[in-house]
């Protein structure tokens, strides 16, 4: 309740600036202004609804169909709300600075309105643009992970990682298809996910993420749980993806013989599911207890800020999702903001660290700046 709240009253301030801005001002006919106004407060209500449906298990085609206006339309209103204030700001400077100035109130006007025009395209480019990039097929990211002192039947081991698929209203099979049909061109010898399976109840939206079972990687599949699998029927789910083949990893590892050669991989579970098991609660020493040496050591973990156990422990590679990429601008600059790394790789004391962008998209569906990806790692000396 008070997440929904807040929620509110955020889209409340965008909804009604972007409205004051936009409408409000418009020198058309009042019952034209009234009708547009109230067609952007349909738009606010549309995103609260689907939430309430998602939070009550209320899940059909009517509420899919909603979710899909609601969250486009979310997009469009905040990338226009970014870009007004932007503006908004940049005049305010500029005013204080030339302050005594006089400009002819016609040229003024034009002005106003040429700016909204350049600030209402942008808007419409940005999520015409945005659409285009989140519903695409994923792109393939070939990474090449350097370990020093790698053992030569190690070397060119490829494995594939996917993350926040987020199955659910917006997603749904035919996007599940395409990225396990992109997965079987990487013939991966293992396949991670880290995280974000689905939005949602297994028995709405379970059938979407089948064709994960036919994937078959010679050394097996491995799972970790992203935040959002506490969100909705976290058991239902886990059952799910462990039938699917998957080996679920919550605060344990397992060692895998490659040519001779030992491959440990552990696996914890989201920073936040603590908050709904003690067993989901992130306990790195539980996690490596008991586990003999091995030549490489890869840590799954959601968020990338659990980078901090992998260099504690001394992992080799972490793997993680969670932020998308940032998603889309300006709200990139957020994620930013909470996360040491947003995307990609890098690299921290002797531990490397990998940020897939995600693999499906969460909420508005808009990508600029990023795109989805499922990710190619290849081991090299």
């Amino acid at each position: 309740m008070i997440f929904l709240i807040l929620f509110s009253t955020v889209l409340l301030i965008l909804y009604s600036y972007v409205g004051w801005k936009f409408l409000w001002s418009m020198k058309i006919p009042s019952h034209y202004k009234i009708l547009l106004i109230v067609l952007l407060a349909i738009f606010y209500c549309l995103p609260i609804i689907t939430f309430v449906f998602y939070f009550n298990k209320i899940e059909n085609n009517c509420t899919r169909i909603i979710a899909w206006f609601g969250y486009t339309g979310l997009g469009t209103v905040s990338l226009l709300f970014f870009i007004q204030i932007s503006v908004d700001i940049v005049l305010a400077m500029k005013s204080i600075f030339t302050r005594g100035n006089h400009f002819d109130p016609h040229r003024r006007a034009f002005l106003g309105l040429s700016l909204k025009g350049i600030v209402g395209a942008l808007g419409a480019i940005g999520t015409v643009w945005g659409l285009y990039n989140a519903v695409k097929t994923p792109v393939i990211k070939k990474v090449n992970i350097s370990i020093t002192d790698l053992p030569k039947s190690l070397q060119g081991l490829r494995m594939a990682q996917i993350s926040d698929l987020h199955v659910g209203s917006m997603i749904g099979k035919n996007f599940i298809s395409k990225v396990v049909k992109k997965i079987d061109k990487i013939n991966p010898d293992i396949l991670f996910f880290t995280g974000d399976a689905a939005d949602g109840s297994v028995e709405s939206y379970g059938s979407h993420l089948e064709d994960l079972g036919k994937i078959q990687p010679r050394y097996g599949k491995f799972f970790v749980t992203g935040n959002h699998e506490y969100y909705s029927d976290m058991n239902g789910w886990l059952r799910l993806i462990e039938n699917l083949g998957f080996k679920i990893l919550i605060n344990e590892s397992q060692n895998i013989i490659i040519n001779g050669s030992t491959v440990m991989i552990t696996g914890i579970p989201d920073r936040g599911g603590k908050y709904f098991s003690d067993f989901h609660k992130t306990d790195m020493e539980k996690a490596v207890d008991g586990m003999p040496e091995s030549d490489i050591k890869i840590l799954l973990a959601h968020q990338p800020k659990d980078v901090e156990h992998a260099v504690k422990y001394n992992f080799h590679l972490q793997l993680s999702g969670h932020t998308h990429g940032g998603q889309y601008f300006p709200f990139s600059l957020l994620v930013q903001m909470a996360h040491p790394f947003i995307k990609g790789l890098h690299k921290r004391n002797n531990t490397w660290v990998y940020i897939n962008q995600g693999t499906g998209y969460w909420g508005p569906p808009l990508r600029i700046g990023t795109e989805p990806e499922i990710t190619e790692l290849t081991l090299t000396a």
